[in-house]
């Protein structure tokens, strides 16, 4: 009976949220809500996790990070409705949604706390951002409705009509933590944490006139954007959201070890490449969690699920190739006859030989590869016709130390800085470049072969790369 009671309650408070006008759904001049269930093509879309449609909506098993995209590229304001039903687990959903250049997720129930908000804002997560709202625990087997208003200034984020979250925003300070990483920053998305869902509905509206669902992918630069809208329900076997995910924009490949990446080194870059537009898939050796040095800046956890693993790549597919650094990357060095203590950081035959193709694949195609801090030593090792593809390039590498290791039959810790100098790159002194007091601006770029110094020069290793990528 208190159970029965309480249930009811419950329902009388959302009735009366629902109709209260201080609440969400107030603009009178919004167009119909579009369903988007439909439209999504489950081959294509599912960017992790498993996914089902049945009539109930689409499920998703109790998938860390599982998520998927939607057919829906936004190009002015508009609302966000999702109503799901939460059947086991205790981790956050969420909706990734789309403002001005930025793309970030509401979340509700999210780390562990029961928080709900908007992240990342200006890189905070909403465990400490202005968004942060606490005391929302989903109970399982209970149906709720979450909505995300965006608007040219403001983006606004409810449950079941209540009002949670509200950032004033042009969308520019806005970006997604890793574990709902979207490969295309232009689509909206949906995701649920290590929790079975059912997605009974997904829908938005344009408001004022704006962009509906998109039936192609977006222009190419310099090419009129068709901005009309319609539904898409006769869209062709390659799906919506595979095509908008493959635009002319400029791709690049961020390698990444399975263990002991520099977070940093991973994260600033990416942050910097999709700004300006461009498309991030991320590989490691095997498509497994990979798992971050502690204290190399990264966010929760850190740990990021590679798209693919690195055997997997196709240079064809990309612009550009970077490294990350960190000791993991270690394993990649294809060339290198020594060892090392920590058994990860040695690799295997096979993925080595993986790298080395695929980096010569970039080199002949006339590609940008790219490498920071501990990255360097990978573009070191590397060999094309017999040499090095640093041999006689100028360089910068990193002057903090190798991981413990045996180096020309000697155990040992050089510099990482030493791989590169053993290779025959014409390396730039510790700092040298700019500000001699910090490493921030030391990043160099000779042909094709650009290279970082360490975490400090991360930011502007990926705004460099960006603007040699759209600058063309």
């Amino acid at each position: 009976m208190n159970v029965l009671r309480s249930d009811m309650a419950f329902a009388i408070i959302v009735a009366f949220v629902l109709q209260c006008p201080s609440f969400a759904d107030t603009d009178g001049d919004a167009d119909a809500w579009q369903e988007l269930s439909g439209e999504v093509d489950l081959q294509d879309a599912v960017v992790a996790g498993n996914w089902r449609r049945t009539p109930e909506g689409l499920i998703t098993d109790a998938t860390r990070s599982s998520r998927l995209l939607l057919p829906y590229l936004p190009t002015t304001e508009y609302d966000f409705r999702v109503k799901f039903t939460r059947t086991s687990g205790v981790h956050s959903i969420a909706l990734m949604f789309v403002s001005g250049r930025g793309q970030a997720s509401f979340e509700v129930d999210a780390w562990g706390q029961h928080l709900a908000g908007l992240q990342m804002i200006g890189g905070q997560t909403l465990q400490v951002n202005p968004t942060r709202s606490g005391g929302h625990a989903l109970v399982n087997g209970r149906s709720y409705t979450v909505m995300v208003q965006v608007r040219k200034d403001r983006v606004r984020a409810y449950l079941n009509g209540m009002l949670l979250s509200e950032h004033q925003t042009d969308g520019s300070d806005l970006s997604l933590p890793d574990v709902w990483r979207m490969p295309n920053r232009q689509s909206l998305g949906i995701g649920a944490y290590d929790a079975a869902t059912t997605f009974h509905s997904i829908e938005v509206r344009p408001v004022r006139g704006g962009a509906a669902l998109m039936a192609s992918a977006p222009a190419s630069r310099g090419q009129p954007s068709n901005t009309s809208a319609r539904p898409s329900s006769t869209a062709s076997s390659e799906s919506i959201a595979k095509r908008a995910a493959s635009s002319s924009h400029p791709r690049v490949l961020i390698v990444i070890a399975n263990q002991d990446f520099f977070y940093r080194e991973y994260h600033d870059p990416r942050v910097q490449l999709e700004r300006a537009g461009i498309v991030v898939e991320v590989a490691a050796a095997r498509k497994q969690i990979c798992r971050p040095h502690a204290n190399s800046g990264e966010q929760g956890s850190g740990e990021v699920m590679p798209d693919l693993a690195v055997a997997d790549a196709d240079a064809s597919r990309y612009d550009a190739i970077m490294f990350s650094g960190g000791w993991g990357a270690s394993m990649y060095q294809y060339a290198f006859q020594g060892s090392y203590a920590n058994r990860a950081y040695n690799g295997d035959r096979q993925t080595k030989a993986a790298v080395n193709k695929l980096l010569n694949d970039f080199v002949k195609q006339d590609k940008y590869v790219g490498a920071l801090c501990h990255g360097v030593s990978v573009l070191a090792w590397a060999r094309i016709d017999g040499k090095s593809i640093l041999d006689g390039k100028r360089a910068v590498a990193s002057p903090r130390q190798s991981p413990v290791g045996i180096y020309n039959g000697q155990r040992g810790q050089p510099l990482s800085r030493w791989n590169s100098e053993v290779n025959g790159a014409r390396l730039s002194p510790a700092r040298s470049i700019g500000d001699a007091r910090t490493s921030a601006d030391d990043v160099l770029a000779d042909g094709k072969v650009i290279t970082g110094e360490d975490d400090n020069s991360a930011e502007l290793f990926g705004a460099t790369l960006a603007a040699l990528l759209t600058e063309r």
